[in-house]
């Protein structure tokens, strides 16, 4: 089964905060993905092809500068956070058995998935030595706990995802499952340097709903545009919220009709979902809320 932000955003607004320092980033990543006495290091030059848009990093850099964070401790949460996010992509390829990401062979296929699996916990390991690094002792203390509670859900989420029976699995499920396994990945790099702040709990439990939405909304919109792809979810038997719609609506796979209809109901229940995220975006810091409002914008594009 497949639930999983298996994309990225297209380009949407970020402050210059987002972009400055992000090529610190990337040479930071850059040691870390590397272990020249081992053969580690011809897996991390086979998994370094993929390059990606480090939109988590950017989420970190971006709030951690605006609220006025130590750039060392900024820094060194975004260079953790891609860590995370490439280390549970190399283990979903696994689980969800993807020959390929971005149009490229993943680390299973190529090496076998024993190899894989200690290349994903090799870079989680990395992600946490980082954090420990960081000078500011209690930004450590607050970072390394955020971080191990979204490894925590991560986890959930993936088995939640590995152990459901997509022939009884209802929408509340799906929501359930697609909230545990994407809101962590997008949540972590805000709530992390909105803990070192020490913003209200109020702030927090918005950010919290804002990005599960925006998780949720997100991959709906990759759903509804899978069925109209040529290997679609449904004929692969992976996942898909349209297909959940076509099941409580008793609708065969071959009623055309009736399959438009769903997508008529998708699209629909996308729109409510995006709407959501406008309800919820007035609950974070205000100097955050463009970047928010971007994304919404963008995704309400994607349609």
């Amino acid at each position: 089964m497949k639930i999983i932000i298996s994309s990225h955003f297209d380009e949407f607004f970020m402050p210059p905060e987002a972009t400055a320092d992000l090529h610190l980033v990337k040479k930071e990543i850059q040691k870390a993905l590397q272990d020249k006495k081992t053969i580690l290091n011809e897996w991390l030059k086979f998994q370094n092809r993929s390059k990606g848009k480090f939109i988590r990093a950017q989420l970190a850099l971006a709030s951690g500068e605006l609220l006025n964070l130590p750039k060392d401790t900024v820094i060194k949460w975004s260079v953790a956070c891609e860590l995370i996010h490439t280390a549970s992509l190399i283990h979903d390829d696994i689980c969800d058995q993807d020959e390929k990401r971005r149009g490229l062979t993943t680390i299973w296929k190529k090496y076998g998935v024993p190899a894989a699996i200690c290349l994903g916990d090799f870079i989680i390991a990395q992600a946490f030595q980082k954090l420990s690094e960081i000078e500011t002792g209690w930004h450590q203390t607050i970072l390394l706990n955020s971080l191990s509670l979204s490894m925590k859900k991560i986890i959930v989420g993936q088995v939640s995802d590995v152990g459901v029976d997509i022939k009884k699995i209802s929408m509340k499920d799906y929501e359930q499952i697609a909230y545990e396994k994407t809101g962590p990945l997008l949540m972590t790099p805000l709530d992390g340097m909105f803990r070192c702040k020490e913003l209200p709990e109020s702030e927090l439990n918005g950010l919290n709903k804002l990005m599960n939405s925006i998780g949720l909304a997100y991959q709906m919109i990759n759903d509804y545009k899978n069925i109209k792809s040529k290997k679609t979810d449904i004929s692969l038997n992976h996942l898909n919220f349209i297909s959940i719609l076509m099941k409580e609506n008793n609708i065969k796979n071959n009623d055309k009709h009736s399959i438009k209809l769903s997508l008529t109901d998708a699209h629909d229940r996308i729109i409510k979902k995006l709407n959501e995220i406008d309800k919820y975006i007035h609950q974070v810091p205000i100097i955050l809320q463009p970047i928010f409002i971007s994304i919404a914008n963008q995704l309400k594009e994607t349609l």
